[in-house]
């Protein structure tokens, strides 16, 4: 239960009268419970004030809008979305406040970071004291439940960490993506530290411009008063450890805090060493990547800023698991690999053929890519990654991601624009990946990229159960 005194201090404004409290806070009228405030927050597509009868209906005592709404008590105000975000954390206790929680955020790379330092944290003070919030899933007590999107909205993120924080969590690695920051998913949340890996062309849709993109990832370290790194050999990196004060920087870049040196890549893993002042670590990773490099790096650095011994993050670093749908290796093949991966910007796309092409000149082998593009997101970069499949592979397939509302023959056209006949199209995913796993031979690298650790694929027709791995892993033992 919260208050009116609690209530009102969040919203910052006073409430109507007869309204001492509310028994829960909902931004979903189907999950309005009787006694609960129903914050309703604008959408793109639709009004959440159209939603206030059914949540009144549902047992709301409270309506928050930025406009008014009759028929129970409601309070206007000017940002919903912020409402919503400080009502929650209210509600739950601001569990922040007592946990430290280390934001990761950037365009690639958040997640394999996230469980790097997650993997150093649980290694150096126990899994039990540890939490992980990412955009593959949330791990914590031992338990494991998939994520729906990388940022959850403010109810979900307040009512995990409350749990987390009941459960004897201490210590919360969260992914941050530019939505969660620029939608107010995040506000109300007390980082202790925060992490920026890169910044490519991404989530235009939202932000209009990569001005406006990196002004919401610079947020995130607005907010952070511990803490603060960025990837120094990435531009936007730089610029932001010149725009806000006490951002440390890591990367293979002469001048950074600390510095990435000695890479050594073979087919089983990866090492390098970091400098930092006086101290040298000298790592060993499954990981494959130069990439890869940058994001345990990246993790390890942060680790070091807030006080773990670094022998502990070697050997944590060492004893790595895959990371689900991040260059994630599905066995079953007899004589060639397949690799799953999120990629799913021409940028992301690129680093993974890069690496696959590592291994498979190893092996003396071609790259096979199946990929595709997102509908109803950014148009601009889908011959950007249809150009980078057709230079960097061998072979390339172009199938359909999540289409949403999108036709996606028409997306698979706007991809296969930049490819300049150097693919060809398969719109059925499972079909698509059963073709390349058909055309692989001995030694060959296959790469399925664009969805990786998803298990909905989002089409015109409605939402289907669709994992790349589990798939490939299907269409392995049906061809022996």
């Amino acid at each position: 239960m919260l208050d009116r005194m609690h209530i009102e201090e969040a919203l910052g404004t006073p409430l109507p009268p007869g309204v001492e409290g509310v028994s829960g806070v909902a931004h979903d009228s189907r999950s309005v419970e009787p006694g609960f405030a129903f914050v309703a927050v604008p959408g793109f597509k639709r009004d959440g004030a159209e939603f206030a009868p059914q949540a009144i209906e549902n047992g709301a005592s409270l309506i928050i809008a930025e406009r008014e709404v009759g028929g129970v008590p409601s309070v206007v105000v000017e940002d919903a979305r912020g409402a919503l975000a400080r009502l929650a954390a209210a509600f739950h206790g601001h569990p922040s406040g007592k946990m430290e929680v280390y934001g990761v955020t950037g365009t690639n790379g958040k997640t394999t970071t996230s469980y790097a330092l997650y993997s150093v944290l649980a290694s150096a003070f126990g899994e039990g004291s540890c939490g992980l919030m990412t955009t593959a899933e949330t791990v914590f007590g031992g338990g494991r439940r998939d994520s729906v999107r990388t940022t959850p909205e403010a109810t979900d993120i307040q009512a995990m960490l409350a749990a987390m924080r009941d459960g004897g969590v201490r210590r919360v690695v969260m992914e941050v993506s530019s939505h969660g920051v620029e939608l107010k998913r995040v506000a109300g949340t007390k980082f202790a530290a925060a992490l920026f890996t890169n910044l490519t062309r991404d989530h235009l849709d939202l932000h209009g411009s990569m001005e406006e993109y990196f002004a919401a990832k610079r947020e995130l370290f607005l907010w952070t008063d511990g803490s603060k790194l960025a990837n120094a050999d990435d531009e936007w990196g730089r610029r932001l450890a010149g725009e806000v004060e006490g951002v440390a920087t890591f990367g293979i870049s002469a001048d950074a805090d600390f510095r990435i040196e000695g890479i050594s890549v073979s087919v089983r893993g990866t090492r390098f060493a970091l400098r930092h002042a006086d101290e040298t670590l000298e790592f060993e990773t499954p990981l494959l990547g130069s990439y890869n490099v940058s994001n345990v790096a990246g993790a390890a650095s942060l680790a070091l800023s807030v006080g773990v011994e670094g022998a502990e993050i070697v050997r944590a670093v060492s004893n790595m698991p895959q990371v689900p749908g991040r260059f994630e290796r599905v066995g079953g093949a007899a004589d060639f690999e397949v690799i799953v991966d999120y990629a799913h910007t021409d940028v992301g796309l690129a680093a993974v053929l890069e690496v696959a092409r590592s291994v498979a000149d190893v092996r003396g082998g071609r790259v096979i890519c199946v990929f595709g593009a997102a509908g109803e997101r950014d148009g601009a970069k889908r011959p950007l990654m249809g150009k980078v499949a057709s230079e960097m592979a061998d072979e390339s397939i172009i199938t359909t991601d999540d289409a949403y509302g999108e036709d996606p023959g028409k997306i698979a056209r706007e991809v296969a624009a930049g490819a300049n006949g150097g693919a060809m199209t398969i719109l059925d995913r499972r079909e698509a990946i059963r073709f390349a796993l058909g055309a692989a031979r001995p030694n060959d690298v296959v790469v399925v990229a664009g969805k990786g650790h998803e298990r909905i694929q989002h089409l015109p027709e409605g939402d289907v159960p669709f994992h790349d791995a589990s798939v490939v892993a299907e269409l392995i033992e049906e061809g022996r």
